[in-house]
């Protein structure tokens, strides 16, 4: 059994701050007898401009990526963080997984958001995964970032690679019917696949929040509201087990039928 604590934010401008706010909800999650802490989505800085991630991007050997080695080793937790990152001329928005202190997973986002009158790959590269299965405390999980959500075949992928969860870090922006499709996407997302969804969202600054955590059958267990906040969550495979038992979906797939 895994419990996560999942961080709803506003978006920061400064990596210090990223790094001072990620140590002191870690800090506050480990006391609570968490496994893992989330955060959002461009949680090393947020920035709409071009020149800016290209000055303050990193790669994942670099300096905040090091401290957040230092703080989940210090804290007793692994972490979960969107970064700006850097690799051989290129930038991408990436999610690193820290466990045990050590750089365990990476994830650049597959599907770039070039939707409703904005152009994220005219700053970043598509990523190409990889979509590799992480493991902590018993629970098989993978990770994808906010636009992915809209494309159910990552998630399947996962759920066919024996993924008990899948963790989807986001910046998800304000609009008309935003938050209604976020709230049906995590549902459906979830129900479809018979996976845990869990997610950290940025709040305020044209971002929705709605930070969620969403079961095997598609309920949505628990949410953030407007503000910052961490929710706190179990996963339990035994619950996964049971909703697959009642509806065994993934074993009743005919792929023979269907091109993709």
């Amino acid at each position: 059994m895994l419990k996560i604590a999942l961080t709803q934010l506003k978006p920061v401008a400064d990596k210090d701050i990223s790094l001072r706010n990620i140590e002191y909800y870690s800090g506050i999650a480990a006391a609570n007898s968490s496994d893992l802490i989330v955060f959002p989505e461009y949680y090393m800085f947020y920035s709409p401009y071009r020149d800016t991630v290209i000055k303050n991007s990193e790669p994942l050997n670099g300096n905040y990526v090091r401290r957040l080695k230092e703080i989940s080793r210090n804290s007793k937790i692994s972490i979960i963080a969107g970064i700006n990152e850097v690799y051989d001329g290129n930038y991408y928005d990436t999610a690193v997984f820290i466990q045990d202190g050590e750089l365990s997973n990476y994830y650049r986002k597959s599907h770039l958001y070039d939707a409703f009158g904005y152009k994220e790959s005219d700053i970043y590269t598509y990523g190409n995964g990889p979509f590799k299965i992480s493991r902590i405390a018993g629970i098989n999980f993978g990770m994808l970032i906010c636009y992915d959500i809209r494309f159910p075949e990552v998630f399947r992928n996962y759920s066919m690679n024996d993924a008990d969860m899948i963790v989807l870090i986001s910046a998800w922006f304000a609009g008309t019917m935003k938050e209604e499709q976020w709230l049906s996407l995590v549902s459906v997302r979830a129900l479809e696949n018979t996976v845990y969804l869990a997610t950290s969202n940025m709040v305020g600054g044209g971002f929705t929040g709605i930070t969620s955590f969403t079961d095997p059958i598609g309920a949505i267990r628990t949410r953030a509201a407007e503000d910052e906040d961490v929710i706190y969550a179990t996963v339990d495979t035994e619950r996964i087990a049971a909703v697959r038992k009642k509806m065994p979906v993934l074993r009743q797939r005919r792929p023979e039928l269907y091109k993709l």
